[in-house]
C-alpha cells in the first residue's frame, strides 16, 4: 500500500507518534509532489504554445520561381525603421566632413549588424504573417525586399514580399516530430505524476494523524 520510499519490515510505535510521524512525511511528499505537478504542467503548456512558432522558423525561403510546390497566394510586408541618424539628404552638401560623418555612422551600423538584425525581424514578422493567412504554407517562393529611405529623416520602407506555396518540406516535418515527441513524454511524465499524488491521497487517508486515531489504531 505505502509507497516504496516509505515501506518498512518493522514498524515502531514512533513511526506514528514522533515527529515528522508518517503522515506528516506522507502528507509533505503530497504537497511536494503537487507542486512538482504545477511545474511541470506549465513547461507542457509552454512546449505546447511553442508550435506555431516552430512552424514559423521553418517555413522555407526561396527568391526562384515555386518547383514541386502547389502556390497558395502572395504574402507581402511593409515595416519603416530607423536606422540611424537623419541623413542631410546630400552627403556632399556639407563638404567632405559631412560625407565622412554619415559614411562614419554608416560604418557603424555594418559593423553592429543592425540591417542583418532588422532583416531578420521584418523576415520573421513575413513568416508569421504567411502562416497566418496561409496555415498549410511551409514555403515562400519570389522572396524579395526593398529597401526605401523616406526623405531624409533616417528612416527606411522595408517591404517584403513572396508567393506563399506548400510541398516538401523536411525540415519542418522533422522540427514538428521533435516537438511532438518532447509533448508525449511530458504528458506521460505527468501522468505517473499525478496517478503519485493521487496514490498518496488515498495512502494518506488511511494513516491514523490524531493523537486520538493513533492509539485507536495501535491499542495504547
Amino acid at each position: 500500500m505505502l509507497p516504496e520510499k516509505f515501506r518498512k519490515q518493522i514498524w515502531l510505535k514512533s513511526d506514528f507518534k514522533s515527529e515528522p510521524s508518517l503522515f506528516n512525511r506522507l502528507d509533505e511528499a503530497s504537497r511536494v509532489s503537487s507542486r512538482s505537478l504545477g511545474l511541470e504542467s506549465e513547461k507542457l503548456k509552454v512546449k505546447k504554445e511553442s508550435i506555431p512558432k516552430v512552424v514559423t522558423m521553418n517555413i522555407r525561403i526561396f527568391n526562384t520561381v515555386p518547383f514541386d510546390a502547389e502556390q497558395l497566394g502572395m504574402i507581402d510586408i511593409g515595416v519603416t525603421t530607423k536606422f540611424g541618424a537623419n541623413s542631410s539628404g546630400d552627403r556632399f552638401a556639407n563638404g567632405f566632413v559631412g560625407y565622412a560623418i554619415e559614411n562614419a555612422i554608416d560604418d557603424a551600423w555594418a559593423k553592429n549588424n543592425i540591417q542583418d538584425n532588422t532583416v531578420n525581424e521584418v523576415k520573421l514578422k513575413l513568416l508569421e504573417k504567411c502562416r497566418i493567412v496561409y496555415p498549410s504554407s511551409n514555403m515562400i517562393f519570389n522572396y524579395d525586399i526593398d529597401f526605401r529611405e523616406i526623405g531624409s529623416s533616417g528612416n527606411v520602407f522595408i517591404y517584403m514580399r513572396g508567393t506563399a506555396a506548400v510541398g516538401n518540406n523536411t525540415m519542418l516535418t522533422k522540427a514538428l516530430d521533435e516537438v511532438e515527441k518532447e509533448i508525449e513524454v511530458m504528458e506521460s511524465c505527468l501522468k505517473m505524476k499525478k496517478e503519485n499524488i493521487e496514490h498518496l491521497q488515498d495512502v494518506k487517508g488511511r494513516i491514523p494523524k490524531s493523537p486520538k486515531e493513533i492509539v485507536k489504531y495501535l491499542g495504547v
